[in-house]
């Protein structure tokens, strides 16, 4: 049966985390049984070994190949795990950030504002509705990635069998942590450990069983093409919904020009990019961006055209560079900020601009650096790649994290340090970002391995059990 094999190897190319062992599973069969241990301390000593983060984890032997000698063959998209992690990291600064200091939604010059942290290529380290486009160009490109190199290998019947398997565990793989994190967040509603707004959408809103059931409902729902909703719960699940309705777009895609020839797809790709801006879905063009970028590194890949690839890495960095001032694109009075302004006079001439030019800053972000291993190296280090593994999970629980405990810690601080006037305010505000940055990181971790990496073991489970067995082929 495709189905396992398959499986593993799309979870590796989909990036999703590997399961990590727990100290149990990594002591010796033969320790394990002359063990004896109390239930009660054999069960705290599993909490407190599940509660250590897990980049202070011993490896587990079976990580290690059995010979030394082989090493692990790397992945070409695995420096987008990194992407990813960062891209994620972006999100939370923002979110941490831009209520106490509401500047950072301006731009660099505008009213005479000339604050360091407000110029283009420094606002790159909170921009975090251009790596909500970065999330989604870089699923694209991950999810069609070894796919495209099966049409090129036209290996036809084995991109079907997996094709079936990843886009059945696909809602599976976002939805399950998704409303583990939602059902926190209704919990914490409920103790009165956070607030609900008084108003959703303009409407009164009550906090109740079926108010947090409507929410589960807005948060899942793909077929609402507003691209957002008003979370009352968990607001920055609005994108788990449009992650799900790309991905399937990506998977009919595939379907539909597996058999196509490599200009005709790379022409119907383009066509639907153009079509989708032109129509205000910039999250359904991201996707297929991303499918175009993977696209355009198979082919240029190959041994008889890398070469090629010398010849134009300064475009590729000026292209990366244009794409990063981009991502400064503010939220507020765009068309009035120095850098800018020549966007209020090219189209889209609504609101709809800062949208279109964030994505546009995502796919020239994301494209060059498929081709550039300079550029690449920089999110395969330890501390990206740890991101890389934790991120989804970051994104979930940022936002109640900083609702809770990190509410808590800079009223904390303003309260003893105090916040009137510049300093005190300063000091405060990186006093609990100290603090509550390595509880944050923590959190993640541990829902990382608590809830994300069971979900994605229960969706290759759940798929194994609901597959019709091959017949054996004699």
């Amino acid at each position: 049966m495709y189905s396992n094999s398959f499986s593993k190897r799309e979870d590796e190319e989909s990036l999703l985390p590997l399961s990590p062992l727990s100290p149990l599973q990594q002591q010796p069969s033969s320790a394990r049984r002359v063990c004896s241990v109390p239930p009660l301390r054999e069960m705290l000593i599993h909490t407190l070994a599940f509660m250590r983060p897990s980049f202070l984890s011993k490896r587990a032997p079976l990580e290690v190949s059995e010979k030394p000698s082989a090493p692990k063959k790397k992945l070409s998209t695995e420096y987008l795990d990194g992407v990813r992690g960062v891209a994620s990291l972006i999100v939370f600064i923002l979110h941490w950030s831009h209520i106490p200091y509401p500047s950072v939604n301006s731009g660099w010059g505008y009213k005479n504002n000339t604050s360091l942290w407000l110029f283009p290529f420094i606002r790159l380290i909170y921009s975090g509705a251009a790596m909500v486009s970065v999330f989604f160009v870089v699923s694209g490109f991950v999810l069609s990635h070894r796919f495209v190199q099966r049409m090129h290998r036209q290996e036809h019947s084995e991109l079907f069998a997996s094709l079936t398997s990843i886009t059945w565990r696909r809602a599976i793989r976002l939805f399950l942590p998704a409303f583990a994190s939602s059902l926190m967040a209704f919990v914490c509603a409920c103790l009165g450990i956070i607030t609900v707004p008084r108003k959703v959408n303009g409407q009164p809103f009550e906090h109740s069983f079926q108010a947090y059931l409507d929410y589960l409902d807005a948060e899942s729902n793909p077929w609402d093409w507003t691209a957002e909703f008003f979370g009352f719960y968990n607001p920055q699940l609005w994108s788990i919904a449009v992650e799900f309705r790309g991905s399937m777009v990506i998977f009919l895609l595939i379907l539909a020009l597996a058999r196509s020839r490599t200009a005709i797809r790379l022409a119907v790709e383009g066509f639907l990019v153009v079509h989708s801006f032109g129509h205000k879905r910039w999250d359904v063009a991201l996707f297929v961006a991303g499918m175009i970028i993977a696209e355009l590194q198979v082919l240029l890949k190959k041994p008889e055209r890398a070469s090629r690839l010398k010849l134009v890495n300064a475009l590729l960095v000026i292209t990366l560079i244009f794409g990063v001032f981009l991502s400064g694109y503010p939220r507020e009075h765009n068309t009035q900020t120095p850098g800018y302004m020549w966007t209020k006079y090219t189209w889209p001439f609504t609101a709809y601009r800062r949208r279109f030019w964030l994505a546009i800053s995502a796919i020239l972000i994301v494209g060059p650096m498929a081709f550039l291993p300079s550029v690449q190296a920089i999110f395969l280090t330890r501390p990206a790649r740890y991101l890389g593994r934790i991120s989804f999970a970051l994104y979930l629980v940022h936002g109640l994290g900083n609702r809770t405990i990190g509410k808590w810690l800079l009223n904390a601080c303003w309260d003893h340090i105090g916040k009137e006037g510049f300093w005190p305010y300063t000091i405060s505000f990186i006093v609990s970002t100290t603090l509550y940055f390595p509880i944050i990181i923590w959190s993640s971790d541990i829902f990382w391995r608590g809830v994300d990496v069971p979900s994605t073991e229960f969706a290759r489970w759940f798929e194994k059990k609901c597959s019709v067995p091959e017949v054996a082929k004699l």
